[in-house]
């Protein structure tokens, strides 16, 4: 977490950067599916424990399966709608 730059914004600009659009485009907006303040005070005010202590929230976005976790990573998983799995492609920020 160490770039100043929140969970909800990397969320944002990794979906948009896959998609290939700018962030403002995406539809829905992703407060319409979790509350941005919301994600981004739970991972700062857990963020920088141990390992042992992580804390990951995952929800579904745009095709992808999200996780960010307390060190600040974000994950993206494609997902398949249609069968209800997910691809083994993914994007992992951690905020070095």
């Amino acid at each position: 977490m160490g770039t100043g730059v929140s969970p909800s914004h990397k969320v944002l600009t990794q979906v948009a950067s896959s998609e290939g659009v700018s962030p403002t485009d995406l539809e829905p907006p992703l407060h319409d599916v979790v509350d941005p303040d919301a994600l981004d005070r739970l991972v700062e005010s857990s963020g920088f424990r141990s390992t042992d202590d992580v804390v990951t929230v995952e929800f579904p976005y745009r095709g992808y399966l999200i996780r960010v976790d307390s060190t600040g990573a974000v994950e993206l998983t494609a997902t398949d709608h249609r069968s209800g799995s997910t691809s083994d492609s993914t994007e992992e920020s951690h905020g070095d």
